[in-house]
């Protein structure tokens, strides 16, 4: 559903909102708006990451800027204006993490004013407006009384559901069409992992090096997840790109699983935890083909060691581009 409302439709569906949506819509654009920032700028030093990151998880992988603050005063206000002193309705405030230095202006001056290339500035402006689409994607919803119950009919009551989803049902906002794409595929897993009384995790044994498996001592208990799991090779054209199934085990040094579940402590999503890890030069930055940290799936099947533990627990699965695990308290 891909609504583009002028400003003047905006304003004029607002006041159908209760306060309680209308907080949470003008937090979800902050929001979006700083994730999109912090994605673009990850992006520009090769790191891709999962739809599901949050804001709080991206920003600890920078050390340049940030979107701080994002403000929309409802009219051109000359008490926010642009560093050249034009009066602004929505100012972007950004920060330098490793200098603090604060810069404050419009959409049209950020190329400008923080030195950011060209095509990162207009990738986050395009970010931007598909931030702006969804809220107004909201806004129509709220209009037509939208329920989930016209697009899902069943949702069982012991799934857990991923957060942002959970934050818009318990906030009486109703899902954007991407949460509800990714929220079917999750409800018919859920179902049928219900229905086997199996794991979510596929039982691959002939892929598994039992040799270096610290937690897994029986081929029973030998599993690989459905990751990116292919050596990259020179060749890279459409037709003769080859890939080599490469084996997945657990063959993390005892400093590194600590460095993991200090991290597990604060963060629950494992790329963002491998990527620190590369960060912090904890692991070798070495990926497949995709892009995934070449430590992903080794820490992922760390984790589901001591899930078996009854240490961790998982909290989500994200397809093939993410999991998150939290400590059981």
């Amino acid at each position: 559903m891909n609504m583009i409302l002028t400003n003047d439709e905006r304003e004029a569906l607002l006041p159908l909102l209760t306060e309680q949506q209308r907080t949470f819509i003008q937090e979800h654009v902050k929001r979006g708006k700083k994730t999109v920032f912090a994605n673009q700028m990850a992006i520009d030093k090769g790191i891709i990451l999962p739809e599901s990151a949050s804001i709080d998880e991206i920003e600890m992988l920078l050390d340049e800027w940030i979107l701080e603050d994002y403000i929309d005063n409802g009219i051109v206000n000359p008490e926010t204006p642009c560093e050249c002193g034009r009066p602004l309705r929505y100012q972007y405030i950004v920060k330098h993490k490793s200098t603090n230095e604060q810069r404050r202006f419009g959409i049209t001056h950020f190329e400008e004013h923080t030195e950011i290339p060209g095509k990162i500035v207009n990738a986050i402006k395009k970010g931007f407006t598909t931030i702006d689409y969804e809220m107004d994607e909201l806004l129509k919803k709220i209009e037509q009384n939208w329920t989930l119950e016209e697009v899902i009919s069943y949702i069982p009551s012991e799934i857990v559901l991923p957060a942002d989803i959970s934050d818009h049902l318990e906030n009486n906002v109703p899902l954007l069409e991407r949460q509800i794409k990714r929220l079917r595929p999750l409800i018919n897993e859920f179902l049928s992992q219900k229905e086997l009384k199996r794991p979510r995790v596929k039982e691959i044994p002939a892929i598994i090096d039992s040799t270096k498996t610290d937690n897994y001592k029986n081929e029973s208990n030998q599993f690989a997840f459905e990751f990116e799991l292919f050596e990259d090779t020179k060749d890279h054209s459409p037709v003769n790109e080859k890939k080599k199934l490469l084996p997945v085990t657990n063959n993390l040094s005892v400093s590194t699983k600590d460095k993991v579940l200090h991290h597990l402590k604060t963060i629950s999503s494992i790329r963002i935890i491998c990527e620190l890890l590369i960060k912090n030069h904890i692991v070798a930055d070495q990926r497949y083909i995709t892009g995934k940290p070449k430590i992903y799936p080794m820490v992922c099947i760390y984790l589901e060691s001591l899930v078996n533990q009854n240490v961790v627990y998982l909290e989500e699965v994200n397809g093939t581009e993410d999991r998150k695990y939290r400590f059981k308290r």
